[in-house]
């Protein structure tokens, strides 16, 4: 019976063990300036609470936002200014039939389009803040609320990013919700689920 060894060349083995870690959620602080606009992103300091919102400063960093996110591509385009907390979860290139998107995952392999952020503005009303990062340019996207109604619209750049808040109403909301962006003339395959928010 006659053996065999696999021989690798240097440069397979380099290949194979110099195979970057996909990146991971982490703690940001997305800063702000005077008018609401994002400007930057940066590490979260030690013990900073995801979720809060701190005004401090001036310039273009007027105020602080810190979120949980792969990177700063996740910061809201805009915050208004009233905001003391907030949410912010990706949105995935992935479909998924639930109402409330359980089975939604930025995990792993997951390939992200951007990431909506909700805070709250009256008792019976919230803010969404949608940004889309790195998805279809020049394309037109539809915001829905998953088996609620449709919100608007907004439209990609060249680069295909964009950016825009709505508004919308919690009444009818049940324990959990969650955000379907879809692009106009598009398959199932470009669509994208937000995580799911809790009421």
């Amino acid at each position: 019976m006659k053996t065999s060894s696999k021989i690798f060349s240097p440069a397979v083995i380099l290949l194979l063990s110099g195979i970057p870690a996909l990146a991971g959620n982490k703690p940001l602080t997305c800063w702000y300036d005077a008018g609401a606009d994002f400007t930057s992103a940066t590490p979260a300091a030690s013990g900073a609470t995801i979720g809060s919102v701190e005004h401090s400063g001036s310039g273009d960093r007027t105020y602080s936002y810190t979120i949980s996110a792969r990177d700063g591509t996740a910061c809201p385009v805009q915050l208004p200014l009233s905001t003391l907390t907030a949410e912010t979860v990706a949105l995935v290139r992935q479909d998924d039939d639930s109402c409330t998107n359980e089975k939604v995952s930025d995990a792993g392999e997951a390939v992200l389009g951007g990431s909506v952020t909700v805070s709250r503005e009256t008792e019976h009303t919230n803010t969404a803040g949608i940004k889309l990062a790195g998805v279809t340019p020049n394309a037109t996207y539809r915001i829905f609320l998953k088996c609620g109604r449709q919100l608007g619209s907004l439209r990609t750049d060249a680069g295909g990013n964009a950016g825009r808040t709505v508004d919308f109403s919690t009444d009818a909301l049940g324990p959990a919700y969650a955000f379907e962006i879809v692009p106009d003339g598009a398959g199932q395959a470009n669509k994208l689920e937000s995580l799911t928010f809790k009421k």
